[in-house]
């Protein structure tokens, strides 16, 4: 049975759950959602293990980012689930917009060559929302596609084009 090593932190007041590996960070919860939520993008039984020794480094490359100290995690990734090749590709473009910077969804389609539905449903599907920086593909008067709401969408944009704020302290 494959072990998940689980903690959580607060981003702008909302708990997000992340689940780690041997091998590295594979999953990162939608805000509010619960640690279960790791169970629809991954159908394998696991054992959770709340292990602070697992977690802390992990814990603390987030919270340099979500503070505004580090552009980059800095860790590994272990998401084990099978994209397709085209979610795989709409991941790597997604995670190729520069920190700070935005794309239009529709632009992101046009790169693609394909639909933005097409797009939204690989977003979906991303296990990594955080890492792999959603909230940097933007779309006017549509909420539809992304694994977080529209204020932490906002929170972290506004993190990154002003990473100097003052920020709240996390757990």
């Amino acid at each position: 049975m494959q072990r998940l090593y689980w903690d959580a932190i607060n981003i702008n007041g909302q708990k997000v759950f992340y689940t780690v590996t041997d091998a590295g960070l594979n999953f990162v919860s939608s805000p509010d959602c619960g640690v279960s939520q790791v169970l629809r993008f991954y159908a394998a039984p696991f054992e959770y293990v709340h292990d602070h020794q697992q977690t802390d480094g992990y814990r603390k490359a987030l919270k340099r980012y979500l503070k505004g100290k580090s552009e980059q995690f800095g860790f590994t990734l272990d998401y084990f689930v099978d994209g397709t090749p085209q979610q795989e590709e709409v991941w790597q473009l997604i995670s190729a917009i520069p920190y700070g910077k935005t794309l239009k969804l529709a632009d992101l389609a046009a790169q693609l060559r394909v639909d933005p539905a097409t797009v939204r449903a690989a977003m979906q599907a991303c296990p990594l929302w955080l890492v792999v920086p959603l909230h940097r593909v933007v779309e006017l008067g549509d909420d539809r596609g992304y694994r977080t709401n529209a204020a932490m969408r906002t929170y972290l944009r506004n993190l990154e084009q002003s990473p100097k704020s003052e920020l709240r302290e996390l757990l």
